[in-house]
């Protein structure tokens, strides 16, 4: 198991350390090409698209990998059914939100949230983690990468404007989609699912969905939040240091994938989840001494000058990701084990720390938005303890230890 989880957590570190490596790359020309308001319009639209493609993905990957009971092929196909029916709404309320949110863009910023309905991904990968090809997915979130790096070379270089950032997005988007569509016809073709199967997967994606609504409304919606109270010029300062944040925050993406594909089937959960945890503080200690002390040269190194203003906020924000890696092995266990409800119920609880968003970010700018992210983080352990102890599910499992 310890082989399995480390090759595939190796896989997916390996892709996502070269979608960060080209993320810095990308940002290097982008921040200088468009300055800081027009790469805060540019990040502003982007938050906005991913935050409604992991809202119409409802973390379906992990239902599929759950319920592997002999009818994968009708959960992948009902899992299809609900991505693609909440891409349509989610499309719908994307363009009600530009309609009322004007952070520029124009007629391009609608062509990309018009594109979501042809950017279904989480059944997919979900799909490809079931059957261990976490080769394939690295290699196409590479790919995407580094199309996005030439893209903002060049378009650097041709000094074009803002729409043809936002159109070229759109595209690498869909060609992300169709090549996980094309390697999951050659694994596993869906078929029709039963109305149970369907109930089933709605009854797994809703909170587990729920969950990760939630976290896309505050990694995304702080941009949107930030744009609506203190301007695209914020987000563009924010935007920067939450993109340098994000290598730590990508490298726990891998590690969780690939513990969560062992988590259903551990023998020893506890002992997995406190191990994880174990290896994973005095890396966390070491990322958030680095950044307080190197912060500042590498936003400028990476987004130039005028971005010096992001070095604090990247050091609140690696201490907010700091409690995320050491907790990894707890979530995944929480969401098996205990149930995916469980887990809502921490966000859901976390969520509080948003309605103090407003008020951080007015007394303290842009560094308010990486404050409220630490109070989310710090919410949510208090609420896994919560549940913990009135579940009493963690000295149960495994009485060996």
């Amino acid at each position: 198991m310890w082989d399995r989880i480390q090759r595939n957590a190796s896989l997916s570190f390996a892709s996502i350390a070269a979608v960060a490596i080209f993320g810095f790359a990308s940002m290097y020309f982008n921040t200088r090409a468009l300055g800081v308001d027009g790469f805060g319009i540019y990040a502003a639209l982007i938050a906005l698209s991913l935050m409604l493609d992991i809202l119409a993905g409802m973390q379906s990957w992990q239902a599929i990998l759950a319920l592997s009971d002999g009818r994968g092929s009708r959960i992948f196909g009902a899992a299809l059914l609900v991505n693609v029916a909440l891409a349509i709404v989610g499309t719908l309320i994307g363009i009600l939100l530009l309609a009322v949110l004007d952070f520029g863009g124009g007629w391009a910023a609608f062509v990309l949230i018009g594109t979501q309905v042809l950017r279904i991904s989480d059944p997919l990968i979900g799909l490809l983690r079931k059957h261990d090809h976490f080769g394939f997915i690295a290699l196409a979130r590479s790919l995407t990468a580094l199309a996005t790096f030439v893209m903002a070379a060049v378009y650097w270089y041709l000094a074009v404007a803002i729409e043809l950032y936002l159109l070229t997005f759109a595209t690498l988007q869909i060609g992300h989609s169709a090549l996980l569509a094309i390697k999951c016809s050659m694994v596993a073709r869906p078929k029709k699912p039963h109305r149970q199967d369907v109930k089933d997967v709605l009854k797994f994606c809703i909170p587990t969905g729920l969950s990760g609504a939630i976290g896309a409304i505050r990694q995304r919606g702080l941009y949107v939040l930030l744009g609506a109270t203190a301007g695209v010029g914020a987000v563009g300062i924010y935007a920067v240091a939450d993109r340098i944040a994000a290598l730590a925050q990508m490298g726990y993406r891998a590690i969780f994938e690939a513990v969560f594909r062992e988590m259903p089937t551990a023998k020893r959960p506890r002992k997995l989840a406190l191990g994880i945890a174990a290896i994973a503080a005095p890396v966390a200690v070491l990322l958030l001494a680095a950044t307080y002390f190197l912060g500042g040269p590498i936003v400028e190194g990476v987004a130039g000058a005028e971005f010096t203003g992001a070095a604090p906020v990247l050091t609140l924000l690696v201490g907010a990701i700091a409690i995320t890696i050491v907790t990894l092995g707890l979530r995944a266990w929480l969401i098996v084990k205990i149930g995916p409800t469980a887990s809502l119920g921490c966000n859901v609880f976390a969520m509080l720390a948003l309605l103090a968003a407003p008020s951080l970010i007015s007394g303290h700018g842009v560094a308010g938005a990486a404050i409220t992210q630490i109070l989310f983080e710090a919410l949510w352990c208090i609420a896994l303890v919560f549940v913990i102890i009135r579940s009493g599910k963690m000295r149960a499992v495994d009485d060996a230890l």
